[in-house]
């Protein structure tokens, strides 16, 4: 499951993004609370709100994740334990955008920082991780196989470098805006190379930024 930088130790956001990112699900449909609503109709919301019960588990984005929640708000539901997801994710556009009552600009979402991708990450000192944990690139078609995986770390290291990510990995104490990720990522497009995880393409996030429009889907 991508890790966001911004997540937090709530047991309840965890069991939301465990369940809307694809990993083992908690019984997040019992979680949703509504007076006079019994189980069933808070499934039919959930799969208004884009999480179809029964059926595949959606792989969204962190900005999806609060959309989700508003939607099951909107629709006059309280998530149990008076959990706000705006609480622990305020710097989402759709969390900034119901703070300041309309969407947010174009200049406004190119301007926020870009946590999706662990290349940007900084490493914090005595946190344990080494540059090798933030390489999130591999060449497209490389084999996934473990015996592989330092020859691809390798190559792809080298070219996040030529493409803008901090050098070494982790040494930038900030996170780029989204923009500056856009266009450094499609640089690694443009190479040939692949995320290891599809959930931390700008385009993917957010699609309406600037050059988005012209990058092709992945398969």
């Amino acid at each position: 499951m991508p890790r966001y930088f911004s997540l937090v130790s709530s047991s309840a956001l965890i069991g939301s993004v465990f369940l809307l990112t694809g990993c083992p699900p908690p019984p997040d449909l019992t979680q949703w609370q509504r007076p006079k609503t019994n189980i069933d109709e808070t499934r039919v919301a959930m799969g208004q709100c884009g999480v179809p019960l029964p059926g595949p588990e959606p792989s969204f984005t962190e900005n999806e994740t609060v959309l989700y929640f508003q939607c099951m708000e909107g629709k006059g539901f309280t998530y149990k334990g008076d959990f706000h997801i705006c609480d622990y994710h305020k710097n989402t556009p759709a969390c900034i955008g119901k703070q300041q009552g309309h969407p947010l600009s174009q200049r406004q979402l190119e301007a926020l920082p870009f946590v999706a991708d662990e290349g940007f990450h900084p490493i914090k000192p005595d946190s344990g991780r080494v540059e090798s944990q933030l390489i999130s690139w591999r060449k497209a078609g490389a084999s996934l196989h473990f015996s592989h995986a330092v020859e691809n770390d390798k190559l792809a290291l080298q070219v996040m470098y030529e493409c803008g990510y901090p050098k070494p990995l982790g040494s930038v104490p900030f996170i780029p805006t989204v923009l500056k990720a856009a266009k450094v990522q499609q640089c690694m497009l443009d190479k040939g190379f692949e995320p290891k995880h599809k959930l931390m393409l700008v385009c993917r996030n957010y699609p309406q930024v600037t050059g988005c429009g012209a990058q092709k889907p992945l398969p």
